[in-house]
């Protein structure tokens, strides 16, 4: 199944992260190509209108958004690329989004600044990733594994996997006990003896 990917930068999208992009995904994951690149500014509604175009009209399987994840003042125009994804999304996919950080942390505790978001809209998938071709390659290496998977559930494939599908059922064992734990054997005869009297017996 070919998926038709597009990449989505804020302010600009440089060759070298391009470059490094497209190779990532093409060495890892299968009948990928990108069809479409775009540098845009950091408006919101801007980034949001894009997103619905390449979601509902271009009906693109994979979008990877650049920049705009940062921390930044409420009221601040800047780094609103999470805001703009969560106005377009119809599913979150939160374990994603969890799984980029994790993957980053290992490298660097900065790497939990990072406003990074995952869900779906349609059938597509979008995947917000940090500015800088290091930062980029970092967190989606972290979930370029799952990108096929997700892929094939929005369109409803058989052979979408699930994590029950590498997990192995392992069934209880008899435990036997321990050769010198004690063995209840109910009342022994004295003891039974003692009852009988108390019984009146």
């Amino acid at each position: 199944m070919l998926i038709r990917t597009g990449l989505l930068a804020v302010s600009t999208l440089n060759d070298q992260t391009l470059d490094a992009i497209t190779h990532t995904l093409g060495a890892r994951v299968p009948n990928v190509r990108v069809t479409n690149v775009q540098a845009i500014g950091s408006q919101r509604h801007w980034i949001a209108d894009t997103l619905m175009q390449w979601c509902d009209e271009e009906e693109l399987d994979l979008v990877l958004t650049l920049g705009g994840t940062l921390p930044a003042p409420g009221p601040s125009v800047r780094e609103t690329m999470p805001e703009a994804i969560n106005d377009v999304i119809e599913r979150p996919l939160p374990g994603l989004a969890e799984a980029m950080r994790s993957h980053a942390a290992a490298e660097t505790r900065l790497a939990y600044l990072e406003r990074c978001v995952a869900g779906i809209r349609g059938r597509t998938l979008l995947l917000a990733l940090p500015q800088g071709t290091a930062g980029a390659l970092l967190f989606l290496t972290g979930v370029i594994d799952l990108i096929e998977p997700v892929v094939a559930h929005l369109h409803e494939l058989p052979h979408a996997l699930i994590a029950e599908d590498e997990l192995t059922l392992v069934a209880d064992e008899e435990i036997e006990p321990a050769a010198d734990e004690p063995q209840n054997s109910g009342l022994n005869a004295a003891d039974f003896a003692a009852f009988r009297r108390r019984r009146g017996k």
